[in-house]
């Protein structure tokens, strides 16, 4: 089935999770002209994708279900279904109060083939609709990695949780004695707080390479602007260096360190694509679990169960490295390097909290992404995360074309702009998206 939008101006959303809706939402209040917006998702709801679609009462928003706002409602942090059911709720307002002839249209399906003229995008999707429009945005958001040998050993195992948001197999676990949890970060947080909401009284063990472990966030200071003092570091060590010493300064003045990624977040955009590849890639293999752990820390209502446990001594940190899974009579059974050792131990039940978030696009299974490499419409950026843009976000294809009518927003851009992950990137990406689009439509725009 082949659809042509409403006469007039027209943009294919693909994604519909918060990045499209958002992008939506913002193109429909600031337009002036009528506007067809078409979004291709195949989730029943826009706005929500993997990150708001939980309902779990204890997965918060880090800045209905049970949840009843505090008196400080500011400093508070909603589950994350409740904030889904917001962005819902404001894009439907924004689709109602838009200008007289603009549409929206939310085709239930995913895209499987795009091609790319200089005025025309088309887009097919797996259902079989064929869609064209003017403009094209690829909220794609994040993709799953696909199991590593050693978890792909147990994968689909009763006592095997791969995805950490999945309250069917959390409730599988529940009467698990000890439980090894991989990864240290926010997912782990959710994965605790889901267990001791279930009344999981048992032990957690949490491995990590690093031995990071995430921390709840505290109403600190922002700490001083101290990356402003004169020129910004050009390299990671550069940046190590000044991160150090501010923080010394900072803990010899009795402040808090977590005021420090309150002075850096601002300036992360501009460190990041100023620096050159070699610089990008060097932070991300020996900086980035640091900075994940300082910048995202967890909201406090989730992190309340992480601390009661540990001083319950039912939960352990260590560093340590997973070698092998593999099915055991009593549960599973986890072979792990640590300090001490190789160690072979039977657990109750395993989940995995790795993050779950493929950045590397030349590893992706999707098919459409494989399409949209393989066609030469979209390159993979040149550190491995996400696909090459310019710094606004406009795609350049394999041969270092600029497109002009196909952006992105988000995830994707992860190479282009580090932090495309968090709420606050996304809705400065958003607007800025909206903007660039409507000036194309509207002559007048551009100029003033």
């Amino acid at each position: 089935m082949h659809f042509d939008p409403k006469p007039g101006h027209s943009v294919i959303i693909i994604g519909g999770g918060f990045a499209g809706a958002l992008t939506a939402l913002k193109l429909l209040d600031q337009t002036t002209v009528a506007l067809s917006i078409t979004i291709i998702e195949p989730r029943a709801e826009l706005g929500r994708g993997v990150a708001y679609s939980t309902s779990d009462p204890a997965h918060l928003v880090n800045p209905a279900n049970g949840w009843q706002p505090p008196a400080d409602v500011a400093a508070s942090s909603p589950p994350r279904h409740l904030y889904g059911t917001y962005v819902c709720d404001e894009l439907k307002r924004a689709v109602a109060q838009a200008r007289s002839g603009s549409s929206l249209q939310h085709v239930r399906s995913s895209a499987a083939h795009l091609s790319s003229s200089p005025h025309r995008v088309r887009v097919a999707t797996t259902g079989g609709t064929v869609l064209e429009a003017d403009e094209a945005v690829l909220a794609l958001g994040v993709f799953q990695p696909d199991l590593r040998p050693a978890e792909a050993a147990v994968a689909g195992h009763p006592r095997f949780a791969e995805n950490p948001w999945n309250t069917a197999a959390l409730d599988r676990l529940s009467d698990s004695s000890d439980i090894l949890i991989i990864g240290a970060s926010l997912s782990m947080v959710d994965a605790i707080a889901s267990m001791e909401a279930r009344g999981f009284r048992g032990r957690y063990r949490v491995i990590s390479r690093r031995g990071q472990f995430v921390e709840g966030r505290r109403n600190a200071e922002p700490a001083r602007d101290f990356l402003a003092e004169g020129p910004l570091p050009s390299t990671a060590r550069g940046l190590l260096a000044r991160v150090k010493a501010e923080r010394r300064r900072l803990a010899a003045a009795g402040g808090d360190w977590q005021g420090l990624p309150l002075a850096i977040r601002h300036h992360v955009l501009p460190l990041w694509q100023n620096a050159e590849d070699r610089e990008r890639l060097r932070f991300a293999r020996h900086l980035r679990a640091f900075w994940d752990v300082t910048a995202h820390r967890s909201a406090p209502e989730s992190h309340r169960s992480v601390e009661e446990a540990r001083s319950q001594g039912r939960l352990v940190a260590e560093t340590a490295r997973l070698l092998a899974l593999r099915p055991d009579e009593n549960g599973i059974a986890a072979t792990l390097k640590t300090a001490a050792g190789l160690e072979d131990t039977v657990f109750g039940g395993v989940i995995d909290c790795r993050g779950h978030q493929l950045h590397d696009w030349r590893q992706i299974s999707d098919p459409f992404v494989r399409q949209l490499l393989s066609s030469g419409e979209v390159r993979p950026h040149s550190t491995g995360f996400g696909i090459d843009a310019t710094p606004e976000g406009d795609l350049i294809n394999e041969e270092g074309r600029v497109h002009r009518n196909l952006s992105a927003i988000g995830h994707p851009l992860r190479g282009v702009a580090w932090e495309s992950s968090s709420i606050t990137e996304q809705r400065t990406q958003a607007i800025a998206l909206a903007d660039r689009i409507l000036a194309k439509f509207t002559p007048a725009r551009a100029a003033s």
